[in-house]
């Protein structure tokens, strides 16, 4: 009886199974979202073919994927300009150049898929599944699509010293409690959000080229003319090259990392890596353990100071030495707040920014050969703040000092930067002065162990202090909403 007994609920099961869960490309499987991609640069064409194994961890049967197509922000009919006016100069330095993403085809087990490029400025990628993905399933779809790379000082695209190749694939939207969230390629801030994925990428390329990665590598070919390599990363938001000619490396280890620094225009290369080094070192000591084997940090051609990816930063090559070290720091910060403990940085940039920057504060706190100090550093913020508030006050006789808002209604950088930098460091001091040392660490380390590869929101921070014992949430409330005086 018992044997039979098994047998029937075997079939049944199965038969319950095909009738609820049953999916043309589909797998019942634990687990995490997949990237396996093979691109071949040339020039300024790059040819790609990827296959995303999508992981539904949401409630709900999807029906369709979304996709974020970045470098369709570098069209030349682009509503959403990827270059604000006030650093559009120095972006093209040679001109005005303009790239794009076309998609090929998509598929689903050798089955062509129903696709369209949509969304409010041709950003989205939409692909129609032959049948629902139910909760806890995965389903495979392979997209080719080809991109054309601007001659631009962006985080895509082609410069005199490197190429940058950030954001360049087809990259899925970000889950919310609303389905799949759309980014707009806003100017200000970094227009993203994205869930943690796995990650195996290959790129051929001139053999020529010295390659920066996220990911650590797995294999390398070469030959007269080219070189075949593939890197791999797990639990990573997005993936990232930088290539040049010009490369020369640097490395040191810390915490188990392997750091790699990649530059060709810096007289003081054990410096910089050496910060890195330290930078590592201190935020394990007082988040949590780097998760990566490799970090790469790349000086490169960049307008701004710099730029954080899983596993690798950008280093603008135009800063001066102090200012290098420190945008050093800050992008190694972004490994703990975002890389890790992701959030949406279009509707909460200040939850990574505010981080990053009071990590800063943090870490010349713990190394006084740099000479400068905690206090000096939030003195300067507070100067810096006041001016701010002072300045939008006689321009537009009203100040918004509410952080609580979507990248697309700050008015400028300037506003961007002093409310999702420069309060929120402030925020973060005066905190750590009011509950204190203990509560203050124990906060963020909770914060980080809690969220770790999963995207955060502001009610997420304030739990993680109340989880402390402290009474926050009347505290964060007050600089979320604009009400705090400084």
């Amino acid at each position: 009886m018992k044997k039979i007994a098994v047998c029937c609920l075997l079939i049944i099961s199965i038969i319950c199974s095909n009738l609820f869960f049953g999916c043309n490309g589909c797998s019942k499987t634990k687990g995490i979202t997949s990237y396996e991609i093979n691109c071949t640069l040339n020039g300024n064409e790059l040819n790609g073919s990827q296959i995303i194994n999508f992981y539904n961890h949401t409630e709900n049967p999807i029906t369709e994927l979304k996709f974020n197509l970045f470098a369709n922000a570098f069209r030349k009919d682009a509503i959403y300009k990827p270059i604000s006016q006030e650093y559009y100069s120095k972006a093209y330095k040679h001109g005005e150049s303009f790239g794009e993403i076309t998609i090929l085809s998509c598929s689903q087990k050798q089955t062509a898929l129903e696709f369209d490029i949509t969304g409010k400025d041709s950003n989205i990628l939409k692909v129609k599944l032959l049948k629902e993905v139910f909760p806890q399933e995965s389903v495979s779809v392979t997209i080719n699509y080809k991109i054309i790379l601007a001659n631009v000082v962006a985080r895509t695209g082609i410069n005199e010293n490197t190429i940058n190749l950030a954001n360049f694939y087809p990259i899925l939207c970000g889950l919310d409690e609303n389905g799949f969230y759309e980014c707009l390629y806003y100017a200000n801030g970094d227009p993203y959000f994205s869930d943690c994925a796995n990650y195996k990428v290959t790129i051929t390329a001139d053999k020529n080229y010295v390659v920066a990665s996220s990911g650590k590598i797995e294999s390398s070919t070469e030959n007269q003319t080219t070189f075949t390599k593939t890197y791999k990363i797990d639990n990573a938001r997005s993936f990232a090259f930088v290539l040049s000619k010009n490369f020369e490396t640097a490395k040191l280890t810390a915490c188990d990392t392997e750091i790699t620094y990649y530059y060709y225009n810096d007289k003081t290369p054990q410096k910089s890596i050496e910060c890195a080094k330290q930078s590592i070192e201190l935020f394990t000591k007082k988040f949590g353990k780097y998760p990566y084997p490799t970090y790469s940090v790349v000086q490169t051609e960049f307008i701004q100071g710099g730029m954080e990816f899983p596993a690798l930063v950008m280093i603008s090559d135009s800063l001066e030495p102090t200012a290098y070290r420190e945008v050093i720091v800050h992008e190694t910060a972004h490994q703990w707040w975002q890389t890790v403990v992701g959030n949406n940085e279009i509707e909460y940039g200040f939850l990574d920014e505010g981080l990053a920057e009071y990590s800063v504060v943090l870490f010349y706190e713990n190394y006084p050969q740099y000479s400068l100090t905690r206090q000096q550093i939030i003195s300067s913020c507070e100067k810096t703040y006041r001016i701010f508030c002072s300045v939008q006050d006689k321009l537009l006789g009203k100040v918004n000092t509410a952080m609580l808002r979507n990248l697309g209604e700050f008015s400028s950088e300037y506003e961007y930067v002093n409310l999702a930098y420069v309060k929120p460091c402030i925020m973060y001091e005066y905190l750590r002065k009011t509950i204190g040392e203990e509560r203050f660490f124990k906060g963020l380390s909770t914060y980080y162990k809690l969220y770790s590869f999963k995207n955060a929101i502001p009610d997420d921070l304030v739990g993680a202090f109340e989880k402390t014992g402290a009474d926050t949430n009347g505290f964060f409330d007050s600089f979320f909403s604009g009400r705090a005086i400084i």
